[in-house]
């Protein structure tokens, strides 16, 4: 009798916790949102793209030599959050960032590039 409530109890057990795991993952929604590609051949050098990843613009940039050049001349310690540019990109000639700020409804736009040195 015992091992019998044992084995009922270890069930619901198993039950409730996996009713609980597969509340708590994301929805096949989010997952599909999840990831983006970008075909970065197209993005000529010196131009930008903006995608839209969770529903977030995010900024592609092709940088230049001479804009790679000025990011890594930046004094790091003057910067509101000192990191190099090196540790802020993958590979130097593509910089990708998320284009929100603090404030709700403010936007960079993708007229032009960001101007590396601005503060955030």
């Amino acid at each position: 009798m015992v091992g019998t409530m044992g084995a009922i109890t270890a069930a619901g057990a198993k039950s409730t916790v996996q009713e609980f795991l597969v509340n708590m993952s994301a929805s096949a929604d989010v997952l599909a949102m999840a990831k983006v590609e970008v075909d970065l051949s197209a993005i000529p050098e010196g131009k930008n793209v903006v995608i839209k990843w969770r529903g977030k613009p995010v900024f592609v940039r092709h940088r230049t030599q001479a804009e790679i050049d000025e990011a890594n001349k930046i004094n790091v310690a003057s910067l509101r959050d000192p990191q190099n540019d090196s540790d802020r990109v993958k590979q130097p000639e593509w910089l990708v960032m998320l284009g929100i700020s603090s404030p709700p409804g403010i936007t960079a736009s993708s007229s032009r590039a960001p101007p590396v040195s601005a503060p955030h």
